[in-house]
């Protein structure tokens, strides 16, 4: 099976089998409790390394009268934490949360997450949970202790554009960054209980509404405290391969927001709904377009707005996806630590388990999974691995 990115590293034959039909349609969380936003970080472009700012700033939207935007081609950076950190993508946002913490003077306990990943993997799973299309993934697991990790697994960390959007333009419109440092891509990383999992969640934010919290910068040039020089740059002591600036404000008012495009007369895009719930992003900013690419003004929705125009709300799926977690969960805390799994959907009504070879890399670089180990209690590795035993499909 090596060769093709769907099965690259992973044993030949699936371990077993999670039938949709196996898993739960009813008593499922409906919403997520107890949000709280932990840390971010901002990727700097001017390096050809791993290099973040911690915490960043988002890029800020301001208001766009709408007009003609030019199709987006040619190629993206699909998963730039993958990337920029091919044998940890999940490195960065332990450490930037590491970081923030210490900064704060209130240090981080990871061993109280049930699951650490990016909402884009919850998202998948929603996806196969709705029986949504004839969807193509895979996300692969393993555990720290009781903590589950999940890790995006892309069929390329570059994509092609290969359909008729404009997200790229109308951000490139309709944002800007607040200063030289902080033009890249920046990543929220939220906790948050969903059912009887707390919950660590990694996405991207597109821009956000400064105006709402009366810091919104003049058009031109961008607000840059530091006056277009570059901040130290410091290595991360578990992974020196990944540096951080110290710049930006954490602002807990300041909405965060997602950033599509759709065209006029489709209907409502249905699919930010999983986005928007697992991301927990304030608000969702569409650019609606006509024909070749004639926008009026973007449009707002909070989640609620979403709700409201979407019946029935997804709550089958929804549980499905709470029992999912569940099942995932069990499997790998009864196996032994260094077992780990890839889940793969290739659109039928069940995901395929697969052991991951050992050689292969993991969510995260051996001595950042030393310290999330060095974190976790005794009795959970334990407990743990006492219960360790063969798995069972």
């Amino acid at each position: 099976m090596d060769g093709f990115w769907l099965f690259e590293g992973l044993e030949e034959e699936p371990y077993g089998l999670l039938p949709l039909a196996n898993l739960s349609a009813k008593g499922g969380p409906t919403s997520t409790k107890g949000l709280e936003r932990v840390a971010s970080y901002q990727f700097y472009l001017g390096d050809q390394s791993a290099s973040i700012v911690v915490p960043g700033l988002p890029r800020e939207s301001f208001y766009f009268a709408g007009g003609r935007l030019r199709q987006d081609e040619g190629v993206v950076i699909y998963d730039l934490n993958h990337f920029k950190v091919p044998t940890g993508p999940l490195d960065p946002m332990i450490l930037a949360a590491k970081q923030t913490a210490e900064k704060q003077k209130k240090p981080i306990d990871f061993s109280q997450y049930d699951f650490i990943t990016d909402a884009v993997n919850l998202q998948k799973l929603f996806a196969f949970c709705q029986e949504a299309g004839d969807g193509l993934f895979r996300i692969d697991c393993e555990r720290v202790g009781k903590t589950i990790l999940m890790s995006r697994m892309e069929a390329s960390d570059l994509m092609e554009v290969a359909h008729v959007t404009f997200d790229h333009s109308l951000k490139a419109k309709s944002t800007k960054g607040r200063a030289k440092v902080t033009e890249g891509p920046f990543f929220q990383l939220v906790s948050y209980q969903f059912g009887q999992f707390k919950m660590l969640v990694r996405y991207e934010v597109d821009c956000a509404d400064y105006a709402a919290i009366g810091q919104a910068s003049a058009p031109t040039p961008a607000t840059d405290s530091t006056n277009g020089s570059i901040p130290e740059k410091q290595p991360f002591a578990e992974n020196p391969d990944i540096v951080y600036m110290d710049y930006g404000e954490a602002k807990k008012q300041l909405p965060l927001q997602l950033l599509t495009t759709y065209p006029e007369g489709a209907g409502f895009p249905f699919f930010t709904w999983a986005q928007m719930f697992f991301s927990c992003a304030d608000q969702l900013m569409i650019g609606w377009f006509k024909g070749n690419g004639d926008f009026r003004k973007p449009s707002l929705y909070a989640l609620q707005d979403i709700n409201k125009m979407m019946k029935p709300l997804p709550y089958v799926p929804l549980s499905k996806v709470h029992d999912c977690l569940v099942k995932i969960s069990k499997f790998l805390t009864k196996n032994d630590p260094q077992f780990r799994i890839g889940l793969v959907w290739k659109g039928k009504p069940h995901l395929e388990i697969y052991e991951k070879k050992m050689e292969n890399t993991g969510a995260v670089s051996p001595a950042v999974r030393e310290y999330l180990q060095s974190q976790m209690p005794p009795d959970d590795v334990e407990t743990a691995e006492a219960a360790a035993e063969p798995a069972s499909s």
